[in-house]
C-alpha cells in the first residue's frame, strides 16, 4: 500500500510538470501573437457574485469556459490575433441572469400566435387589440389570448357581452396577466356547456352576475378547464419556432437561464421541441423545469405521472435543457381571492379564506414520493395558510427519507409568518420571489387593499426577512405575468417601487402621483414604495439573487451563477458600473452584450 501510494505521488507531479509546461506553452504562443483565448474582456468592473463580494478586472474565456478573472494586465497575456478583445472602459461584467420562474413556451407561444395585451393598457385598448386580431386573422376556429389586468375590473370580472360584440360565431378565451383566470364569451360558453346551472368545481369559480345569476364571463382557476378542449394545440415545430424566437428577446435583456415552471407531461411536443433544440446546440439559454402536478389528474394518475416524469427527465442530460422537479400549485393568487390565507377575506360574511388546492395527507404523500426518488419540489405559494400547511408537507417528506440536499422551492412567497421563513431556512429551502411586483401600483389601491385590507398589504413580499432569515432568495419574472427587464428587477428590489418609465407606460394621462420617498404620505392611488420599507434589499443582494442564488436554486452552482474560472461563460456586459450609479438611473440599465457558452449571443451595437 506504502509503495502504491508513492508510486501515484510520483505521477500525479509528473502529471502537475506536464500540464504546466503545456500551459506555459499556451500562454507563449498567446503572448507571441498565436491565435489566443476566444474574448478577452478588460478594463471592467467584474462583478463575480462569488459571495465575497469580489471585484476584478477582467475576464478571458476560451471553448465556452472561463479561464481567467483578475487584473487587466493578467489577462493580456491571453490575447493573441483571433481574441475578440473588449476594452470596457469601466463599465460592469456580470453573471448572466438565472430567471428561477418563469412560463417561456406558455408566454412564447402566446406572443407569437394568439391575442396578446402586454402592450395594451385599459378595456379600451384591449378591445381595439383584440378586434384588430380577429379581423386579421378570419380563419381561426378559435381565438385565444392573454394580458388583461383583473385591477381594470371588478371583483365580477370582465363581461361576456364586450367579446360577444367582436366574436359571436366562434369561441373567444383571453387568460388574465396572472394566469389564473379566463374572459370568455357566450359561444364558448355554449360550446363547453356552461349555464346558469353548472356548479362551480372543486378549486374553481365561475363568476356570474350578480343581478342575473348568469355565467358573467370570467372563469377563475380549476374552472378554466371547463373550456380547455376549445383551445388550439401546437405542434413541436411551433414551440421550436416559438422558444427560438423567445431567446432572442431574453439574450438581449441578459437572461441565460430560465426555469419552466410547469411543462405538461401530457404535452411531448413541449419537452420534445426543447430536447431537439438543446441536442442540436440551437439553445441560447439553460432552461431547467418542473412537471406540473394537479389534482384534477385524478389519486389514480399521481404515481404513474410521477413515474413518468422521472423516466423521462433521465433522458435530458444536456448542458441546455434538465427536467429536475414537480411543480405544485398550494393555492392561487390574491388577486383572484384564491390565495389561501390565515383569515377571511375582507368584506367575505362567508368566512371565505381563498383556495386549499390540496388536501394536506395526500400532499404529504406526493411530496414523500417526490423527494424519494431525488426531485426537488417547486411549490406555487402565496397566502401564509397555504405556506403552513406546505411546509408540514415539506417536513414529512423530510422525516420520511431523512436530510439531504433537497432544495425545495416555494415561489412568489407574497404573505408568510416569521416563524414559516424559520421553517424554510432550517428545510435549507429556496424563495423564489418577484421584486417587479413589489410596489404601491393600482394592483395595491384597486385590488389587494379591498379584498385583504390594510394592514396584510402593508406586509407583502417578506424579501429581507427571507435574507435575513438564512433562506436562498433567488428571482423570477413569471413570465408571460412579466417581461424580464434587469433594469426593472434590479431597482423594485431595491426601492420597492415602479421605475418611473413604466409608471409613465402604465398610468399615461392618468391623474396619478409617484414618488420614492418613504415618508410621503399614503394617499388614494399613489404610486410609491410597498411598505413595508425594511423589507427592501441592497442592490448586492439583489444581483446575488439574479446570479449565484438563482444557480444555486437550479443545482447549477458548480456551472454558472457566478465568475470563476471553469465555469460556462454565461456573462452579461452594461457600458456603466451599476454600482456606482444613482438607483434612478440603475432603473433604465441594460445589458450592451450577452456572452453564453462564450460565444456572443447579443450585442447592442450589432442589433441597433
Amino acid at each position: 500500500m506504502t509503495r502504491q501510494r508513492s508510486a501515484i505521488g510520483k505521477f500525479n507531479k509528473l502529471l502537475m510538470i506536464l500540464l504546466t509546461l503545456s500551459m506555459a506553452s499556451s500562454l507563449a504562443a498567446c503572448s507571441n501573437g498565436g491565435g489566443g483565448a476566444d474574448i478577452a474582456i478588460t478594463d471592467a468592473a467584474v462583478y463575480t457574485a462569488d459571495g465575497d463580494g469580489t471585484i476584478e478586472e477582467a475576464v478571458v474565456i476560451e471553448d465556452g469556459k472561463i479561464v481567467y478573472v483578475g487584473n487587466s494586465q493578467g489577462a493580456e497575456e491571453f490575447i493573441g490575433s483571433d481574441t475578440k478583445a473588449i476594452d470596457l472602459d469601466g463599465g460592469t461584467v456580470m453573471p448572466g441572469l438565472v430567471d428561477s420562474h418563469m412560463h417561456p413556451v406558455l408566454g412564447a407561444v402566446s406572443y407569437l400566435y394568439e391575442i396578446n395585451l402586454a402592450d395594451s393598457v385599459g378595456l379600451d385598448a384591449y378591445l381595439e387589440t383584440i378586434g384588430k386580431f380577429v379581423k386579421e386573422n378570419p380563419d381561426l376556429n378559435a381565438y385565444v389570448g392573454v394580458g388583461f389586468m383583473r385591477s381594470e375590473f371588478d371583483v365580477v370580472g370582465p363581461r361576456k357581452e364586450l367579446l360577444d360584440k367582436i366574436m359571436p360565431d366562434k369561441p373567444m378565451m383571453i387568460r388574465s396577466a396572472d394566469g389564473h383566470s379566463l374572459w370568455v364569451n357566450s359561444k364558448a360558453m355554449e360550446l363547453a356547456g356552461i349555464t346558469a346551472g353548472t356548479s362551480d368545481p372543486e378549486g374553481g369559480v365561475i363568476q356570474r352576475d350578480p343581478a342575473t345569476g348568469e355565467p358573467a364571463g370570467l372563469l377563475q382557476e380549476s374552472a378554466m378547464e371547463l373550456v380547455a378542449d376549445l383551445k388550439p394545440e401546437y405542434t413541436k415545430e411551433q414551440y421550436k419556432e416559438a422558444i427560438l424566437w423567445l431567446q432572442d428577446w431574453f439574450n438581449s435583456v441578459g437572461t441565460t437561464t430560465v426555469f419552466d415552471a410547469m411543462v405538461d407531461i401530457d404535452k411531448p411536443a413541449v419537452y420534445e421541441a426543447y430536447q431537439e433544440l438543446a441536442e442540436s446546440g440551437e439553445l441560447s439559454m439553460r432552461v431547467r423545469g418542473a412537471w406540473y402536478m394537479y389534482p384534477e389528474m385524478g389519486p389514480d394518475k399521481f404515481d404513474s405521472y410521477i413515474d413518468k416524469g422521472a423516466a423521462l427527465s433521465s433522458g435530458f442530460k444536456t448542458p441546455y435543457f434538465q427536467m429536475n422537479a414537480f411543480k405544485f400549485f398550494v393555492d392561487q393568487v390574491a388577486e383572484e381571492a384564491t390565495a389561501y390565507m390565515d383569515e377571511p377575506y375582507e368584506g367575505r360574511t362567508d368566512g371565505w379564506r381563498g383556495i386549499k388546492v390540496w388536501d394536506g395527507d395526500v400532499l404529504a404523500d406526493l411530496f414523500t414520493k417526490i423527494d424519494s426518488k431525488g426531485f426537488q419540489l417547486h411549490i406555487h405559494q402565496i397566502g401564509d395558510a397555504a405556506a403552513t400547511y406546505a411546509l408540514d408537507a415539506v417536513e414529512a417528506a423530510a422525516k420520511a427519507n431523512g436530510t439531504r440536499d433537497s432544495r425545495h422551492t416555494f415561489a412568489h412567497v407574497q404573505f408568510m409568518k416569521d416563524a414559516d421563513i424559520q421553517r424554510m431556512a432550517d428545510l435549507k429551502m429556496n424563495a423564489v420571489i418577484a421584486p417587479y411586483w413589489m410596489a404601491m401600483d393600482d394592483y395595491y389601491w384597486d385590488v389587494y387593499l379591498p379584498l385583504l385590507g390594510e394592514e396584510r398589504v402593508n406586509n407583502m413580499y417578506p424579501a429581507q426577512s427571507l435574507v435575513d432569515g438564512g433562506v436562498n432568495v433567488a428571482v423570477h419574472s413569471d413570465f408571460f405575468v412579466t417581461e424580464p427587464d434587469p433594469g426593472w428587477l434590479l431597482y423594485s428590489a431595491v426601492t420597492r417601487t415602479l421605475p418611473q418609465r413604466m409608471a409613465d407606460v402604465w398610468y399615461e394621462g392618468m391623474d396619478v402621483t409617484r414618488t420614492t420617498d418613504i415618508e410621503h404620505p399614503m394617499e388614494d392611488f399613489l404610486i410609491g414604495p410597498l411598505p413595508p420599507h425594511d423589507e427592501r434589499l441592497t442592490l448586492e443582494e439583489a444581483v446575488m439573487a439574479a446570479t449565484y442564488n438563482g444557480s444555486y436554486a437550479n443545482f447549477m452552482e458548480n456551472e454558472i451563477g457566478s465568475l470563476e474560472e471553469g465555469k460556462y461563460a454565461d456573462i452579461i456586459l452594461f457600458e456603466d458600473n451599476i454600482f456606482d450609479l444613482d438607483i434612478e438611473d440603475v432603473a433604465n440599465a441594460a445589458p450592451i452584450m450577452t456572452i453564453f457558452d462564450g460565444r456572443v449571443v447579443y450585442d447592442a451595437a450589432e442589433a441597433e
